[in-house]
Order: C-alpha cells, then structure tokens, then sequence
C-alpha cells in the first residue's frame, strides 16, 4: 500500500520571494524521503516547472491570492473556498504542514477532522496584521484596510498558530516574535539551508566576463524585492555614505525577485538625489544560475532590512548564499545567528546610515580582509545551515 503523502499548504507560489525559495528546497528533498504533495491558490509557470522537475506534485486551488486587492475585499469567501480544498487534501494525507495566512487556519479544522497532525512553520507573525513597522511604510489608504483586516481576521490567525499539534520557525529571533504575539513558548527553529556545492567561490578567472561588464571594482551587492521591508532606500543611502575608498568609485549592483517598474524609477531617482546614479545598476531578475557568480563577484552584500519581526529580516537567503560564496556581509542587527561581527562582516543599525556606509567603506578599504571575512563566513554557513537538517526537523515534527 501506497505510503500516504505529507501535504504542504501555502497561499500562492506567484513571486520568488525567499520564503517561496524556503519551502522548494524543504520540499524537494523531503520527497526523497516521504512522499509530499503541494497544494496552494495558484502558481506561476517558474515554481509549477520547478516542482515539477523535482517531481512533487503541485495542486492548484484556483481563483484569488492575496497579490489582489479583490482577495481582501472578498477574504471570507476565499477563506471558504480555502478551507473546503484544504479539507479534502487531507483525507488522504498523513499530515498537514501549513506556512501562511490562512492556510494554517484551514489545517487546524481539517487535521482535527482526518485525525492527523498540522505542522505550522511560522516564517513570522503574520505582518500585515502585526508588525506595526511594515504596516506603517504604507500610504494611508493601504494602512486603513489592514487596520480594518486585522480586527476582523486576526482570531483565524491566531487560531491557526495556537491550534497547531507542533510549531516550527527560522530562528530565535522569529520564536521569540511568536512568543510576543501569540503567546506560545517552544517553536522550535529549523533556521535554512544553503546549497554549498551551488554557492561556493568563483575564481577571478570565471569571473573575467563579469569584471569586463560591470568592472574591476570594488562591488557591492543588494538583493531586493521592492517591498518596503527591503529597505532598499537604506542601502543606497548607506552606499553613497561609503564614498570611494582608495578613490576607487565602487559600484552597487542591485539584484531583484519581482519587477517593480515604479518602485525601481523612485530608487533609481533616489540614486540621482545622492550623486551615486551612475554608480548604481539595477540588474533585475537573474537566471539562479547567476547568482553565486555575482555573490563572488562582489566584495560585501548589503542587507538593510530594519524590521526585527520579519523573517525576511532575519532570515535572508541572500545573506547566507553571498556568505557561502566567500563574500562579507554588512546587515541588518536584527539576528547575530549567521553574520558574525567583526569576523564575517559586520552587524549594524540600517537607520544609522552614516555608520552603516562606514562599514562599507572599511571593507572595501581593504579587499584582502574583506576576503578572511567571506571565507569565514562560507565556514560557519557549510557548519550550521544544511537543508537535510531542516528536512529532519519537518519530518520529525510531521510524522516522527
């Protein structure tokens, strides 16, 4: 008889965001070991040839995400249609393992009905009901809505996390959000993976096509989504705060995961405004192959995040995929669990911009150091960050 698949839920697989990358690389190598099917709202044609290359079927519930105003306007009548596809996924599962609004919140009710587990991973307190810093980075009329989406949903999220049978998230920093918001001790953290054979160093001679592109250097990194939680504003600013140390001008090259044409021409203004235009490219989506080539190329990755609840924050894949390409990080303060200050980068407060740029500056004063840097943190990343060990947790958690 055939072994009884574990179901994943999430909302929608519609943008590459970091989470969206999280669960395929879980995922992935959990179908080697159990079988596991996705079920979601809707997916793009990337993540559906993705899945299916890794042959884990992907399920499409069809109509609405939350990518549409249209879906918050009518957000009972998605969560019906959510929790009556989730219902029937779970008659033939032998577990349930949700990760977002309102998914967990339909797996509470159909584990209970089936008489099997639901695994919640809480990325993060669902920030649009409770992270007071991202919601106020909105115009007025966005605000208003979430404040109104808030009183009347939040019960279904806290249901959906309180009503869990295990509790998983990314970090201590996030466990100790969740134990803020929802008053639950001992979610257990998975922290992520890095794929250490794909991110590793390039040497310089691999890179000879980038360096006649984009130049000899120095270089530094952001990796952004356009969303306000990215700060990217942060890191141009800090950017033009590192000057041209040596009198070498560095140029900062900005990778995205989603286009943002408007949000792209307010930075690319913002980088006018600082003198630093034409030291900026924005480099848009790269093919995946791409990118530990572009971590190598580069002397530091900046992450300029300032929300401490946010697992984009405190998780960042692109900070540990640039640290096991050997490159140095200069991020956000908000976790210490993957930069190590002063040994592998450094650790500040984005808002400080001047002190943020004057890290900036002093690594790329120094490129050898900044090197010893990145080398020690590619040790500490193929240490501590191994999807198998995150694969172990979600099946203990799952199905012992």
């Amino acid at each position: 008889m055939a072994e009884r698949p574990i179901t994943w839920l999430h909302s929608h697989f519609l943008l590459p965001t970091g989470g969206t990358k999280f669960i395929f690389e879980v995922t992935r190598r959990m179908a080697r070991r159990h079988p596991v099917e996705m079920l979601v709202e809707r997916t793009s044609p990337h993540w559906r040839e993705q899945y299916e290359q890794a042959g884990v079927p992907l399920h499409e519930i069809g109509g609405g995400t939350s990518t549409s105003m249209l879906y918050w306007l009518g957000l009972p009548a998605f969560v019906r249609r959510d929790r009556k596809a989730v219902g029937a996924a779970a008659a033939g599962s032998a577990a349930l393992v949700s990760s977002f609004f309102p998914m967990h919140w339909a797996a509470v009710a159909a584990s209970g009905r089936a008489g099997i587990r639901h695994v919640h991973m809480c990325f993060e307190p669902f920030p649009f009901f409770h992270d007071r810093e991202v919601i106020g980075m909105y115009p007025a009329w966005k605000r208003a809505l979430l404040a109104y989406l808030r009183v009347a949903y939040r019960s279904l999220d806290a249901r959906g996390v309180q009503g869990a049978d295990r509790l998983l998230t990314l970090n201590e920093a996030t466990a100790a959000q969740i134990e803020r918001i929802y008053g639950i001790t001992g979610a257990e953290p998975t922290y992520a993976g890095v794929d250490t054979q794909f991110f590793h160093p390039y040497s310089g001679d691999e890179l000879a096509d980038l360096r006649a592109r984009h130049g000899e250097g120095p270089i530094v990194i952001h990796s952004t989504d356009f969303s306000p939680i990215k700060r990217t504003d942060l890191a141009l600013r800090a950017f033009a705060a590192a000057g041209s140390p040596n009198g070498t001008p560095p140029r900062l090259l900005v990778t995205s995961t989603r286009e943002d044409p408007r949000a792209q021409r307010e930075l690319a203004d913002l980088a006018r405004s600082l003198s630093v235009a034409d030291r900026v490219e924005f480099l848009g989506f790269l093919p995946y192959e791409d990118l530990p080539r572009y971590y190598s190329l580069a002397d530091v990755l900046i992450q300029t995040g300032t929300a401490a609840g946010s697992g984009a924050t405190t998780m960042s894949l692109p900070v540990k995929e640039a640290l096991a390409c050997g490159t140095a990080v200069v991020r956000s303060e908000a976790t210490d669990e993957d930069v190590v200050d002063g040994v592998s980068g450094y650790l500040v407060n984005p808002l400080d911009v001047e002190a943020t740029g004057g890290r900036i500056s002093m690594l790329l004063q120094d490129r050898a150091r900044a090197r010893d840097m990145g080398e020690a943190g590619r040790r500490r990343i193929v240490e501590l960050y191994d999807w198998d060990r995150v694969v172990d947790i979600v099946l203990r958690a799952a199905v012992g």
